[in-house]
């Protein structure tokens, strides 16, 4: 063949390619778009009655509707010249958007800002589908472990469209980063996909797209504890099927009921993430006791007698001006502790007149007897705290308390607050909103008060060993955050690096936990999200069994018109039953009553 030849046809390949890499690359650029989005804004633009007003940024039509976008026009759009000002997201949020997450915008927006995909494709999984699986799984099983197998699903927003591919690693990876943060064993251990587990024939393999996972709750020592009748207790998506004229649902709820001797073994999952890790549940998942003094026996931490007689690995403190939850300055110290590290902070509320650091770091005044503490005019009194030690696996737990050292579920407004909303509000509540917070451990942080204190003679000499130099309280650091990273890569990891993703950093990856619980809590209810919270495939079926009057009853009018929503609080609120429960029933569903 011809160079002439060779060379022509070559050319027609390349033309031939081109517009179908040009559409790859388009298809890939609106995916990042979507995710720098999904991430920064949609918290807060989710539509109708979502704090940032009426539209959806994961509605490309709401953006140019409005003056949010001109397509094709980058330097004439509203959400651009915002992004790139950095005045959103706003200013107390930490988390900026990067300049290549900019950049994406701005080339997304250049190229015609085109519709975000809903993901297509993908067969409805059944309810029945689900449980004809977790029953065959279990017959699969040792009978003696069955007793302890429980389940968490994803498999109502696999059916949900708007929820593509590419957002369910980060809910598998946030379930089993929130198992093992509820755990009171030494290691580390993942949540089973049931269709990827010895048993399952070849040709059966994947068949649930790893949206039903199963765990073994003697792994987290939950089997003495009773977290699972905890978890119980406060779930409003609790459903039975006796009352169905579906036979086969009905049977295989009896069977799963009778193989596991539980009336109920699966949870789902984002519901799970959202709640088990916050306080009051938090606490009574892994046990943490009413009181710091209680908890710090357990771990075998004596701050008073480190206090006296300080060492850097004893009792390493640093005080700084503001952190990035609170205004007020804040003290930090850190001691050893059974299974790693023990930190506690102390936070002052605005104008408590012994709240200012330089001039009393040696408190807390309560941490002696009255009439004890060696030092009582430079002792410090502060109103809360909060606590962040090592569980047995190399992840963190966490406690809020206030002044007196008592256990609290919440930290003070007018302490501290979360921007991100990680709870729902700006209220910091305990577990989930420190989880979400603490990503990679614990927060860098540069000492300021070591060599400016406002005290002296032998109340400085004691000052400086309790407030290491620098460089020694960044090995410190640098110790805990290392033990910290290598137990949260072995939980998410697995799930996260995978495919393009196989090499990326474990650092570089959103907090799993977090966002799940702000895409839990602050995104609104369609008609179609609440279709498939039903295991309904197409939303007019709801409309049909139910109807209008039973929706109005309700107070679900809102769903009757185009574009109408309700909040996930008012789905999930519980007097007896949920909303979702009663309007389950209407489909013959029997609810399980919480108690």
């Amino acid at each position: 063949m011809s160079f002439l030849r060779r060379s022509f046809l070559w050319l027609i390949s390349i033309a031939a390619c081109s517009p179908v890499l040009i559409a790859n690359e388009r298809a890939d650029l609106t995916l990042r778009a979507r995710s720098v989005l999904r991430h920064h804004c949609w918290r807060c633009h989710n539509g109708e009655g979502s704090e940032g007003g009426d539209f959806d940024v994961m509605k490309v039509t709401d953006l140019t509707d409005g003056t949010h976008i001109q397509p094709g026009k980058p330097d004439e759009s509203y959400l651009l010249e915002r992004i790139l000002k950095d005045q959103m997201p706003p200013k107390d949020i930490r988390e900026r958007v990067s300049a290549a997450e900019g950049e994406i915008i701005r080339k997304w927006i250049a190229s015609g800002a085109v519709e975000f995909p809903e993901a297509v494709g993908r067969s409805f999984l059944s309810l029945e589908t689900v449980l004809s699986a977790i029953r065959d799984y279990l017959r699969n099983v040792e009978r003696d472990d069955r007793p302890y197998l429980r389940f968490f699903t994803l498999h109502h927003l696999y059916n949900n469209p708007r929820i593509l591919d590419e957002d369910l690693p980060t809910y598998r990876a946030a379930l089993s980063k929130a198992v093992n943060s509820l755990s009171g064993k030494p290691r580390i251990v993942l949540p089973r996909a049931i269709d990827q587990a010895g048993g399952v024939p070849e040709n059966q393999r994947g068949f649930l797209h790893e949206t039903v996972f199963v765990i073994d709750v003697r792994d987290f020592d939950w089997d003495r504890t009773g977290a699972w009748k905890a978890m119980l207790r406060a779930y409003p998506y609790g459903l039975k099927y006796s009352d169905l004229r579906n036979d086969n649902l009905r049977r295989l709820d009896e069977d799963i009921s009778e193989l596991t001797g539980n009336s109920l073994s699966m949870l789902r999952a984002d519901w799970f993430v959202a709640t088990a890790t916050r306080a009051p549940l938090y606490y009574e998942i892994l046990d943490i006791p009413h009181s710091a003094k209680q908890l710090e026996s357990s771990l075998k931490v004596d701050i008073a007698a480190n206090f006296l007689d300080p060492t850097p690995e004893r009792i390493a403190r640093a005080a700084f001006a503001k952190s990035g939850v609170s205004g007020q300055n804040r003290l930090v110290e850190r001691h050893d502790a059974s299974h790693g590290m023990y930190w506690k902070s102390y936070d002052f509320k605005p104008g408590r007149a012994r709240g200012k650091l330089v001039r009393f770091p040696l408190g807390p005044l309560n941490l002696f007897p009255a009439d004890r503490h060696p030092y009582p005019f430079q002792a410090f009194v502060h109103d809360g705290g909060e606590i962040i030690y090592s569980l047995p696996n190399g992840l963190q737990a966490y406690m809020l308390i206030d002044g007196e050292d008592r256990r609290i579920d919440e930290g003070p407004i007018e302490v501290v607050s979360d921007a991100l909303k990680t709870s729902g509000i700006p209220t910091i509540v305990n577990g989930i909103s420190c989880m979400s917070c603490h990503r990679h451990g614990m927060i860098p942080f540069r000492d300021t008060l070591r060599e400016r204190s406002a005290v002296f003679g032998d109340a400085e000499k004691h000052v400086r060993k309790l407030y290491p130099e620098p460089d020694r309280m960044n090995q410190l650091l640098a110790t805990d955050e290392q033990r910290f990273m290598q137990a949260l890569k072995l939980s998410i990891g697995p799930f996260l690096q995978r495919g393009a993703d196989k090499d990326k950093p474990i650092e570089d990856f959103i907090e799993p936990c977090g966002e799940v619980a702000r895409l839990h809590r602050l995104v609104y209810l369609d008609l179609k999200t609440i279709a498939c919270e039903l295991d309904l495939e197409d939303p007019q079926d709801l409309l049909i069994k139910v109807g209008e009057r039973k929706l109005k009853q309700l107070g679900l009018e809102s769903l009757l018109k185009e574009g109408g929503v309700i909040s996930r609080l008012e789905w999930e609120a519980t007097d007896g039953v949920s909303l979702m429960q009663e309007l389950a029933r209407e489909l013959h569903y029997t609810p399980r009553l919480t108690f």
